[in-house]
């Protein structure tokens, strides 16, 4: 079987010959090659490439971002938004005048709304990128308070999505059978999780959510066109599998949030995908626990970047038996394994035994480094894994687990 046909059958929950194991390497590539200590081998690699020279799968979940692109790419990054030429839409400002000033280290954007002007600065320092850090840091946010409430909302209606499908399988083509070229939707779930995750700083939005609630309501109703027409895009392009969402964690997208603003538009996104023939991914890479009872009825089918202990307190059984029968679930292995002064190689080897010990019959899994292969990983310990997985064998579902939900997959 080739990487891209062992990472659909694992999501289908069919045989695969091996486990597949699809290790995140451009935050590493980026954080060495800003160093100046990529190993020559390495050199001039893309994603797929890199993931070549280690003879593992390529993880290609939404671009390959350890290509350059525009630095005008970025002038709407802080409202969440992001052009890539791997995407399958491009998101432009219509009929309202943006000015935007780019340098090294710095992207300042100023949106000119009849609300007045809307000012976001962005911070992407050359130590950053040392540390593999790929998206800049948000200094100035869209909304600092309620008053900024009706400018967002006009920024937000003027943004017009134009599918670009031809840019996504060029991406697809390039990935070819080394991995599965997951198309880009929001990385946001919904616009209620946006304002969350990207609109506001955190603890601004805290207080929002509890003093201006039915403002802060209609606010994400007024984003909720820009949404519907980002799912329209991923719709027309030919992935087999979209993502959607990302970063959820039980203290900040907490249980009666989740339930209310991210699960019923995961459930859409859902049904619009799986009525089109595709798969739902969705980035699940925070502290899970609180969420399980929510994840099933999302009806998503990866769970990825799956994050296990020492980081969080929910354990990879413990998630897989959660979303049994119909989900996978992509990562499985903590970054800090990777990382000597984190586990010595005793710890390691018992951390994989215990790991591998509860795939079972290692059905509905596709292995990962959640959420990135770090900069300072030990690269040996990425081939022991890999001698793991062949170790471990094929992979043969459960009789109770082989039948698949019709309604659920293409």
């Amino acid at each position: 079987m080739t990487h891209r046909e062992r990472l659909l059958a694992a999501i289908r929950g069919e045989a695969v010959d091996c486990l597949p194991w699809a290790p995140r390497m451009d935050l590493w590539y980026i954080a060495l090659q800003a160093r100046g200590q990529l190993p020559p081998r390495y050199a001039g690699l893309d994603t797929a490439g890199i993931a070549d020279a280690l003879g593992v799968a390529c993880h290609a979940v939404r671009a390959d971002y350890t290509l350059s692109r525009d630095p005008d790419d970025l002038a709407m990054r802080a409202l969440g938004v992001d052009n890539h030429p791997d995407y399958p839409y491009h998101v432009k400002l219509r009929d309202m005048r943006l000015d935007c000033d780019v340098d090294a280290e710095s992207v300042r954007t100023v949106f000119h709304t009849s609300a007045g002007d809307i000012v976001t600065e962005l911070k992407h320092t050359t130590a950053m990128r040392r540390e593999g850090i790929s998206l800049p840091f948000v200094l100035s946010y869209p909304v600092q308070s309620a008053a900024d409430f009706e400018a967002v909302a006009q920024i937000f209606e003027h943004l017009e999505v134009v599918p670009t499908p031809d840019t996504y399988a060029s991406f697809q083509q390039r990935i070819g059978d080394r991995g599965l070229a997951v198309a880009s939707g929001p990385i946001a779930a919904s616009p209620m999780h946006l304002l969350l995750h990207d609109l506001t700083a955190m603890d601004q939005f805290f207080y929002l959510h509890a003093d201006c609630r039915p403002e802060l309501l209609e606010l994400a109703s007024r984003m909720e066109p820009f949404f519907e027409a980002a799912l329209d895009a991923v719709i027309a392009c030919d992935a087999e599998v979209v993502f959607w969402g990302a970063n959820y964690d039980q203290n900040l997208t907490w249980p009666p949030f989740f339930a209310e603003h991210i699960a019923p538009w995961l459930q859409r996104v859902a049904a619009r995908l799986h009525g089109a023939g595709k798969y739902l991914l969705t980035h699940t890479d925070g502290e899970n626990e609180a969420l399980l009872r929510l994840y099933p009825g999302c009806n998503f089918d990866v769970a990825e970047s799956v994050c296990p202990p020492p980081m969080t307190r929910c354990g990879l059984a413990q998630l897989r038996d959660a979303l049994a029968p119909h989900a996978a679930v992509w990562g499985g292995i903590p970054s800090v394994a990777l990382l000597p002064e984190s586990m010595n190689d005793g710890e390691f080897e018992a951390y994989l035994d215990e790991l591998f010990d509860d795939l079972g019959s290692g059905e509905r899994v596709i292995l990962g480094v959640s959420d990135n292969v770090p900069p300072d990983a030990d690269l040996a310990r990425l081939q022991r894994i890999g001698e793991r997985v062949e170790d471990f064998g094929a992979v043969t579902p459960r009789r109770d687990a082989d039948a698949a939900s019709p309604e659920r997959l293409p």
